[in-house]
């Protein structure tokens, strides 16, 4: 993607951004080339030392091969346009098993072209982490690969995002097989944390379950906010990502848990789960893409608390229902408490395309006793329902909604059959723009350089 395109899309994100949110962008600079020149490391105390005598600008070469639990902690600060750079020698050809991890403590950190595989899942901790209080870092072209690690029920992140304005880039998340969600973003009182997850690759098609044989919580891929912190602001920007197979905890495939973030171009693929508004208020889903590749149990997006703003999305074949209906508009509960179901109130779902799912719009769907709170003030505007059999069913209204809690504007919708509502239809089926090369070019961009 060019310059020209991110410096548009930084406007766009910029524009949708509630007030207290700042957005930073940072622009993943290229791998240096072979001709670039830095100090050569092998071990941490050759590390360390190279790190006391670095300056702005410098760059430390980590030499290519195998290493067993190793555990680099780059503390120090670079500035802006001169950061301070560690790098593999050869891209993915630096490994790293074991109990290993890099923790980035600074500003103007960098760190690249790393690979882990063979992971103790025995013992806690996480393998990449921005520390807290740090700024302005990044760590990018780097895999983790959990296909030969065992199955464990210890509770670890693959990814931790303290401090602030810090980017995770061009990753590739292979199979997580333990407990924990793979990537959170920690909350911080009185800070935001401003954080870019872009172009990564995730996938995690293994699920831990309880001995009543339901998927247990706390398997999503990526986790902002916590329930404590979910009416604070995140202001965080997840783009360009592609998710395939992260059905985990068969739920979430990302939890939100604070206010004010952007999910924006990600491609959503055969994964039994959504993209979920679980907490917090004034987010923004657009442009993504969500496919079912005729898999089951695969849904959009859910929606909970108050103006989020879901627009110009794709839902493409979606076999999920309820909860993971394509999109799901939740019903709140009463004096919710900060873990519970906040009312949907003031939300706005536009421009978005549904072709085919299961189930499209679902208004006021919840499973607790306790919710009891009718979504509020909902415009549905601009939507094209497309549902090819009579069994889809491309609008449904829960019983118990107020007459006055939806508006309905300038939808299209086609076939299939409505539920506690009837709205007009039209008599041929609506023709839509091809997203397939938008899809592709995801596919193509997200993850590691080296693949």
């Amino acid at each position: 993607m060019s310059k020209m395109l991110f410096a548009e899309l930084a406007v766009l994100v910029a524009l949708a951004a509630p007030a207290g949110c700042s957005r930073h962008f940072v622009i993943p600079d290229p791998l240096p080339s072979a001709q670039d020149t830095g100090v050569v490391v092998s071990d941490t105390e050759s590390f360390r030392a190279a790190l006391r005598h670095s300056k702005p600008g410098d760059t430390i070469v980590w030499a290519d091969g195998e290493y067993e639990n190793v555990a680099i902690k780059m503390s120090a600060s670079g500035t802006e346009g001169s950061p301070i750079t560690l790098r593999a020698q050869t891209p993915g050809k630096v490994v790293f098993k074991g109990v290993s991890s890099i923790q980035l403590q600074g500003s103007w950190l960098v760190a690249e072209g790393f690979s882990f595989t063979g992971l103790d899942t025995s013992v806690k901790g996480s393998v990449l982490t921005f520390a807290k209080g740090s700024s302005n870092c990044r760590i990018s072209d780097c895999r983790i690969d959990g296909r030969s690690s065992k199955p464990s029920e210890v509770d670890t992140k693959w990814v931790s995002m303290y401090g602030t304005h810090n980017e995770i880039s061009h990753c590739t998340f292979l199979e997580k097989k333990n407990m924990g969600c793979l990537l959170v973003v920690w909350m911080e009182a009185g800070i935001v944390p401003a954080h870019v997850i872009a172009d990564n690759y995730f996938t995690r098609p293994y699920t831990i379950y309880d001995d009543k044989g339901k998927a247990r919580n706390g398997q999503e891929s990526i986790r902002i906010g916590t329930s404590d912190y979910s009416m604070s602001d995140a202001c965080c920007t997840v783009r360009g990502n592609h998710f395939y197979r992260c059905d985990g905890e068969r739920a979430e495939i990302i939890s939100n848990k604070s206010c004010g973030n952007v999910y924006e171009g990600n491609l959503f693929e055969e994964g039994e789960g959504s993209l979920t508004l679980r907490h917090g208020n004034a987010c923004t889903v657009r442009r993504n893409y969500f496919l079912s590749g005729g898999k089951a149990e695969v849904g959009g997006v859910r929606i909970i608390g108050e103006r989020h703003i879901v627009e110009e999305n794709y839902f493409f074949k979606l076999t999920g229902d309820k909860y993971k209906s394509a999109l799901c508009v939740v019903k709140g509960e009463s004096g919710a408490a900060l873990n519970g179901y906040w009312t949907a109130k003031d939300c706005i779902v536009r421009n978005n395309l549904f072709v085919d799912c299961r189930n499209g719009i679902v208004v006021n769907y919840g499973q607790r006793d306790t919710q009891d709170s009718a979504p509020e003030n909902l415009l549905v505007k601009g939507n094209t329902i497309i549902s090819g059999k009579n069994y889809m069913i491309p609008v449904n209204v829960m019983e118990g909604t107020p007459a006055g809690a939806v508006t309905w504007e300038d939808n299209i919708i086609f076939g299939g059959s409505q539920k506690g509502v009837s709205l007009g239809t039209v008599g041929s089926r609506p023709d839509y723009d091809d997203n397939t090369e938008a899809i592709s070019a995801i596919r193509s961009n997200a993850g590691t350089t080296w693949k």
